[in-house]
């Protein structure tokens, strides 16, 4: 039986071809709401494939939000390089272009060339697949998407300008995540999320817990919580990881400095 992916978006946004190249011949089922796609992996999908980072725009929040909040780990790690192009429809001219849309981490991407734009409206999307496909379906030649080529040959639309991320080495890291804690191919790195006790050190004592282990920290991050104004929970990753027994053994020592403390995953780290 093929296995079931779940991911944002439809065919022809950038999380359908980072699927579809960390999953070949799986049967990939594409959702509107990153919520939608992460619960799929609880229920009819193997997994669920969701960008996390972007090398230019930083962390993608709404993914972060999902793992803090639902039961699922983080079994592998994908990245994919990221082209964006401003698509129209055909007969559309650059000038006369009023409205662009896009997801807005593609917006946040292509700010440079956006900024040079006048009297141009930008619309937030959920997806950028998604936005090709309402300028398709608009039939109004004064709107724009932000998406891949993939899209443009998708939806019958011309590009209006090519590669105008802002960023030329532009790259998405995407996690995949299940119901199950078992990492798809030998892991070598790990995520954790943690909140601290109200003392001080706190932080400086978790993070010498896994220092202690060699436990290379690579990326480290607050976030505030929703339902508690000014109070923040960390997430973090570590590098190095060769021996589970020597994560869990840090993670014991550092869970008295921390109100809870949850390894969201052990996964081998994508290759740039």
């Amino acid at each position: 039986m093929r296995q079931r992916i779940a991911y944002p978006g439809i065919a022809g946004s950038f999380s359908y071809g980072a699927a579809r190249d960390a999953f070949p011949g799986a049967e990939l089922i594409g959702f509107e709401a990153f919520r939608d796609a992460a619960e799929a992996a609880l229920r009819q999908a193997d997994y669920a494939l969701l960008p996390i980072e972007n090398s230019f725009a930083g962390a993608v929040q709404s993914t972060y939000a999902l793992l803090d909040s639902m039961l699922l780990h983080i079994v592998g790690e994908a990245a994919r390089p990221v082209r964006h192009q401003l698509l129209g429809l055909p007969g559309a001219t650059l000038p006369g272009i009023r409205r662009i849309t896009s997801h807005p981490q593609a917006l946040a991407q292509c700010d440079a060339f956006l900024s040079a734009l006048k009297n141009v409206q930008l619309l937030p999307s959920p997806n950028t697949a998604i936005s090709a496909r309402q300028v398709s379906e608009s039939c109004d030649p004064a709107l724009a998407a932000i998406a891949s080529t993939e899209a443009a040959e998708a939806y019958g639309l011309q590009v209006l300008a090519q590669d105008i991320q802002t960023a030329r080495n532009n790259t998405t890291r995407f996690v995949i995540l299940s119901r199950r804690p078992e990492p798809i191919d030998l892991p070598n790195k790990a995520t954790v999320v943690f909140r601290l006790n109200h003392e001080v050190g706190a932080l400086a004592r978790v993070l010498l817990c896994f220092a202690k282990s060699g436990l290379n920290l690579t990326r480290i991050e607050s976030r505030p919580l929703p339902e508690t104004p000014f109070q923040y929970f960390f997430s973090a990753d570590f590098e190095g990881v060769g021996d589970p027994a020597v994560l869990h053994a840090a993670i014991r020592d550092a869970e008295p400095y921390t109100a809870s403390l949850r390894l969201l995953g052990l996964y081998r780290k994508a290759v740039c």
